[in-house]
């Protein structure tokens, strides 16, 4: 069952930042070993909307595949999917940050969904990073059962 309810997590934009910092340079070495096949992985997508508050960033983990072109001495990205594009490339790192989704809120607090929340979670769990987001999902949990 996927939960819609949202957790604000004030300064939860840092705490994200720092904690996929190590996975980030582990995606950073694969596209440096895979450059010359032309392809590139990007480990998240930014996104804007307009809202009635104004413009919201959205940041969404996962990986997307691109195909690096020269076109006129300029660098043209183009996007082809979230799957590997070509059996041939080597098995890129894991990112357990995949499937995950915030919204960027006062610049430095995110909302963020009860099912990115448990990734996230799940994640901190696995490295010896502060427990925010352990926290505010048993917060989640206490709050949603009583």
């Amino acid at each position: 069952m996927s939960l819609k309810r949202k957790v604000l997590i004030k300064g939860g934009l840092n705490y994200i930042l720092d904690l996929y910092s190590q996975f980030k340079l582990e995606i950073l070495s694969y596209n440096e070993k895979i450059k010359d096949t032309g392809y590139y992985v990007k480990p998240m997508h930014i996104a804007y909307k307009n809202s009635d508050s104004g413009k919201v960033k959205y940041i969404y983990f996962g990986r997307y595949w691109y195909r690096v072109i020269k076109r006129n001495d300029r660098l043209v990205w183009v996007y082809v999917g979230k799957d590997k594009p070509e059996p041939s490339l080597p098995e890129p790192p894991p990112n357990p940050f995949e499937r995950v989704s915030i919204a960027v809120v006062n610049d430095s607090d995110i909302e963020v969904g009860l099912d990115s929340l448990e990734l996230l979670a799940n994640i901190e769990k696995h490295t010896n990073k502060s427990g925010v987001f352990v926290k505010a999902l048993d917060e989640a949990q206490r709050s949603k059962r009583s």
